[in-house]
């Protein structure tokens, strides 16, 4: 199919879902943006240093942009493939492969959709003993009754959940952007000096960049966002800008959490935080409000990325 057909059958096929540049790259930011970065500064510091950090984002970031030229490469070059990577994978490789790609990533999505409620139950569970640890019958109750209420409102179309998407995502970078501000303000020098080559525990620096590299590629799930929404895009150009824009947003605000933390606490001690540990690293700056800001961010992060996940599925 020739990119003018595309084009021409896109308004008969989807004449009120268009987005923008924007949306599209909010819905990326979105996906990827969950529960993870919350996790951070404790995953990081279990394995490594500030030098093995710097070195582990910069190969994972540099091999994660080459992922999101390819998709950018892809939208121009076959922009009549509007049904998401599953959707390559066809092409390249027949219905065989295709409809496993589809399968799989849709699987894949609905384990991580159950997990998102079981840890927003069990955040709410620190205050609300009868959530437990997320697995109470009270919290499936909760969790079901916010499951069918995303459904609701997605039902009603792509274009207004993605529009309530976009909202949520400037809200779910807010805590963020002020955990990174905020440990600025408190940043020690004499710490972070502490936590450049590591702890004893750590190894070399070839074995910290090592044990951290699985948790910076992970974070990353969700950069093909763009290339699911392609056929609502307003120009289907937009897509591959989208995926570069919304990975490069991501990657800098990922980057920063970990980076920062290292000049609040000596990095043994982040290792020990419970989880969320970006929680426990602002709480150790200003005091206990910023463990409840935190929690409070996390669960509309969470919130945030579920409806990102369920509107692709």
């Amino acid at each position: 199919m020739s990119q003018a057909t595309s084009t021409e059958a896109e308004p008969r096929d989807l004449p009120t879902a268009k987005l923008s540049l924007l949306t599209m790259a909010a819905m990326v930011v979105g996906s990827m943006v969950g529960a993870g970065v919350f996790s951070l500064p404790r995953r990081f510091a279990e394995e490594t240093g500030v030098a093995g950090a710097l070195i582990a984002w910069a190969v994972a970031g540099t091999g994660m942009l080459m992922l999101a030229f390819i998709f950018q490469l892809l939208a121009v070059r076959r922009p009549d493939l509007d049904a998401g990577v599953y959707a390559y994978a066809k092409a390249g490789f027949g219905e065989y492969m295709g409809f496993f790609s589809a399968f799989g990533y849709w699987a894949s999505a609905c384990v991580g959709n159950v997990t998102y409620w079981v840890l927003i139950m069990s955040t709410i569970g620190a205050i609300w003993p009868e959530l437990g640890e997320g697995n109470t019958a009270v919290a499936v109750v909760l969790s079901s009754a916010g499951l069918w209420a995303f459904f609701w409102m997605i039902r009603r179309g792509v274009k207004e959940a993605t529009a309530i998407n976009k909202i949520v995502t400037v809200a779910k970078l807010v805590p963020i952007l002020v955990f990174v501000l905020l440990a600025l303000v408190y940043f020690d020098a004499d710490v972070f000096a502490d936590n450049w080559r590591g702890a004893d525990y750590a190894g070399s620096l070839f074995t910290q960049v090592r044990g951290t590299m699985l948790a910076t590629v992970f974070v990353f799930l969700g950069v093909e966002g763009a290339s699911v929404y392609s056929r609502h895009a307003k120009r289907r150009s937009d897509v591959g800008k989208a995926t570069v824009l919304g990975f490069l947003s991501v990657f800098a605000v990922f980057a920063s959490v970990t980076i920062v933390s290292y000049g609040i606490m000596p990095m043994a001690e982040i290792a020990d935080l419970r989880q969320p540990s970006m929680a426990g690293v602002l709480e150790d700056a200003v005091g206990t409000w910023g463990r409840v800001f935190i929690s409070v961010g996390l669960i509309v992060s969470v919130l945030g990325a579920y409806l990102a996940w369920t509107v692709r599925m």
